[in-house]
């Protein structure tokens, strides 16, 4: 038995993630440094989000429009100079969002 939280962990938030640094890569023209230092990860965990090597299992979730759209607003606050730790805060609220819409079930097996 599979916790909704474990799921999350697992596969939602990678998959967030890996959208917040395909943003800040394509649409701002961030270099892989600079976008690592704006999420406060590593270069090494952005090179394995755009070559897929990590995060594998997480493609059902980035073709969620829903967490697509949140992702684009995490990627312009960071830009704007908020901090990674309240974009991470703001996440339990994403998460809200994507199980109030069903995209995550409530009982995970």
């Amino acid at each position: 038995m599979r916790t909704v939280c474990e799921e999350v962990v697992r596969y939602v938030l990678p998959a967030y993630r890996s959208l917040i640094a395909k943003q800040l890569l394509e649409n701002y023209g961030l270099t892989q440094e600079e976008a690592s230092k704006l999420m406060g990860i590593s270069q090494a965990v952005i090179s394995y989000y755009v070559t897929k090597k990590r995060g594998k299992g997480v493609s059902k979730y980035e073709s969620v429009e829903l967490l697509r759209k949140e992702a684009e607003k995490a990627a312009k606050r960071l830009v704007n100079g908020e901090s990674p730790a309240a974009i991470a805060r703001d996440f339990c609220d994403v998460c809200r969002l994507l199980r109030n819409e069903n995209v995550i079930k409530s009982e995970v097996v």
